[in-house]
């Protein structure tokens, strides 16, 4: 069997009716996303543009936006299928002649088959854009866990959607002089904007696992076809932990087989930890060419937990082609421009992928793995152990909020609640994943690391997000996943494929320490950052009570806790470039 001719990652932008709009100015902005190619289609008052990256041939028979052979329908298409090639089997069954062997083609012809029932058949990462032309049809749908970003504005007689919120500003639909007083309180207490808004008033997120109908002169239908919790495992239940161990083992390896594909050179991030080790274990059973890792160590920088001597020995036991990038603060200060650049939307949790993603593409990857997903689906969060699970979901939020002191209570209790969605004390580990699988993993970390990768030309593969594997994982009794400490399936796996010293190391986290370099850098001086802010957000009407600007800063200076004030210094610098 050949195998697929291609797969990409790539920025999409669309519109459908409003006013007319700079289409090269939207192509630049999205260049970064798709620097091998570009597009545009239209038909009656839909465009559509596309550009992309290339992780296998560049083939013209990929270009998109793609269109039907018999011209009945439009795509542009962002992401992965990783299970494109029974799709295509089907459908050839069914009597589709294919052109290509691009896993954009099997979306259109499987649309023109199946209709909305095609997303449901999907395992991947994706976001889409259809035009059906005869009957001036428009259909979007996102992956269930949101891996890749599609983002929304709607009006009465039809919508814009894309990539990044630079390609709405392009398109001079949206603008960081008009910003969502919401979603700037939203980050006030989350370091992020959660979904549904975005900092810029008038586009939304696309909601995950999702699928919405527009046509002239008919309601929006929006429909949902996958949930981030994904139902029970449909198989047979494991009888045991062993039977647990095993049945994890077999879905990753699964997983992880789907996902290596394309013909550029593989790599992924490395820490020193379980998630990233056993994802290179796994990697290495099943690809025999050179792996690249990549791993992040610090230099005059205290406090900064550094990992990279347990990375370099699980790279050496694999024989993976390694490399450890050494951050000082001198590579802080050269690196936060482009951050700020490449980040679309300001986020407390980004610079340190972004520096990481950085050193990956000096490192020649196009494709970086990484173990996205599984503290979330294997309880590997220490506010995710019985006992803190017993206080309910009041302990999770606030371990996610970060000090606000300039929001009012009931501000902050209504953020919280937005994000709980009924959920009462004591929570079991499936109801803990629910609110982080919803809140931090969806509106930071995968958002984050989205953007920060496409920046540098990288394609990540979050296998621990496959939706057997996370049923699977959900669906595992709790006392499963804490019998021999955190994440006790994960690491019975990995006992026999990486070095003793990765097995016993405590989780640590990837913390930049930045303190230091803040409190020294005159750039983020306090008066210099709360001025930025006032001239800024004054204008709009709205504004940063500036004692929890000083608050911040406080804290800074007496107890070394940098994000609070981090947070006013990323969205400061975002809004004065």
């Amino acid at each position: 069997m050949a195998p697929p001719e291609k797969v990409e990652m790539c920025g999409l932008f669309g519109q459908v009716g409003g006013k007319a709009w700079s289409e090269a100015a939207v192509l630049e902005a999205l260049r970064g996303r798709g620097p091998d190619d570009q597009g545009r289609w239209s038909h009656g008052p839909a465009v559509l543009l596309h550009t992309r990256l290339a992780i296998q041939d560049l083939s013209p028979l990929g270009h998109q936006p793609m269109l039907s052979t018999d011209g009945t329908v439009a795509l542009v298409f962002n992401g992965e299928i990783y299970n494109q090639q029974e799709l295509r089997e089907e459908l050839e069954q069914l009597g589709t002649e294919f052109r290509s062997r691009s896993d954009t083609e099997v979306l259109l012809e499987g649309f023109r088959r199946w209709g909305q029932a095609l997303w449901g058949r999907l395992n991947g990462i994706f976001a889409v854009a259809c035009w059906e032309v005869a009957a001036q049809r428009l259909t979007l749908a996102r992956d269930g866990f949101g891996v890749k970003p599609l983002l929304w504005q709607r009006w009465s007689d039809g919508c814009a959607f894309g990539s990044e919120l630079s390609a709405f500003e392009a398109a001079g639909l949206a603008s960081r002089q008009r910003l969502d007083g919401e979603a700037l309180t939203s980050y006030s207490l989350w370091g992020s904007v959660a979904a549904p808004r975005t900092l810029l008033a008038g586009v939304e997120v696309f909601p995950a696992g999702h699928w919405c109908q527009w046509q002239r002169g008919q309601a929006w239908k929006l429909e949902a076809f996958a949930d981030p919790l994904p139902p029970p495992w449909p198989g047979p239940a494991p009888q045991d932990l062993e039977a647990g161990t095993l049945q994890v083992a077999r879905l990753l390896r699964q997983a992880v087989s789907r996902q290596v594909i394309g013909d550029r050179p593989v790599g992924l991030f490395l820490s020193g930890g379980l998630d990233s080790g056993l994802l290179a274990a796994l990697l290495r059973e099943q690809h025999g060419g050179i792996i690249r890792s990549v791993s992040v160590g610090f230099t005059d920088l205290p406090g900064a937990v550094d990992e990279s001597e347990l990375a370099a020995a699980t790279a050496q036991h694999l024989g993976l082609e390694h490399q450890t990038l050494r951050i000082t603060s001198q590579s802080l200060d050269s690196s936060l421009d482009a951050f700020l650049t490449a980040i679309d939307q300001p986020s407390i949790d980004g610079f340190n992928s972004f520096l990481v993603a950085r050193a990956a593409a000096d490192h020649a990857m196009r494709v970086a793995f990484s173990g996205l997903g599984a503290d979330e689906l294997f309880g590997g969060y220490g506010h995710m152990a019985p006992a803190a699970l017993a206080r309910g979901p009041e302990k999770l939020l606030r371990v996610r909020q970060i000090h606000c002191s300039g929001l009012a209570r009931g501000q902050r209790q209504a953020l919280r609640e937005a994000r709980n969605p009924g959920l009462h004390p004591p929570l079991n580990l499936r109801q803990a994943s629910e609110l982080e699988l919803r809140g931090y993993l969806h509106d930071t970390l995968l958002r984050d690391s989205d953007a920060v990768t496409m920046h540098h030309g990288l394609e990540l593969r979050v296998p621990f997000l496959d939706p057997d594997l996370a049923a699977a994982a959900l669906s595992i009794p709790q006392a499963w996943h804490n019998a021999e400490g955190p994440k006790t399936l994960l690491r019975r796996l990995a006992r026999p494929l990486l070095p003793a010293a990765v097995l016993a190391a405590p989780k640590r986290g990837f913390n930049l320490a930045l303190a230091p370099w803040l409190l020294h850098q005159p750039r983020f001086a306090p008066r210099r950052i709360a001025r930025l802010l006032g001239s800024r957000l004054g204008a709009q009407g709205l504004g940063v009570p500036p004692q929890a600007i000083w608050g911040s800063w406080l804290l800074l200076r007496s107890r070394g806790r940098w994000g609070p004030f981090w947070r006013w210094v990323v969205l400061a610098e975002w809004l004065a470039g």
